[in-house]
């Protein structure tokens, strides 16, 4: 049985660039990489706008989801606005 992550990180981080900013975040965390996840999350994260993404899986999302994907972006040196809209799970434990 071949698993979604046995896939090349080149393949993935091109499905992914179709993704919204957020749901390459999600993505990355989901597959569970740790070395490669900027590679699927990308670099560009001025801001993480979670009103990007369906208000159904926003309002999903719990603290480790969040602490997983600030994580996988590198968000002490990358992130400078985190907008956390719909995620109504959120009691900041994650941060």
């Amino acid at each position: 049985m071949m698993y979604l992550s046995d896939l090349p990180t080149g393949a993935l981080a091109h499905v992914s660039s179709f993704l919204a900013a957020p749901s390459r975040a999600v993505f990355a965390v989901a597959l569970n990489f740790r070395d490669s996840s900027s590679a699927i999350a990308g670099d560009d994260w001025d801001v993480l706008d979670f009103g990007e993404i369906e208000k159904d899986l926003a309002a999903k999302i719990s603290d480790d989801d969040i602490r997983g994907v600030l994580c996988s972006v590198d968000a002490v040196n990358n992130l400078k606005k985190l907008r956390l809209t719909n995620c109504i799970n959120i009691t900041g434990v994650g941060l």
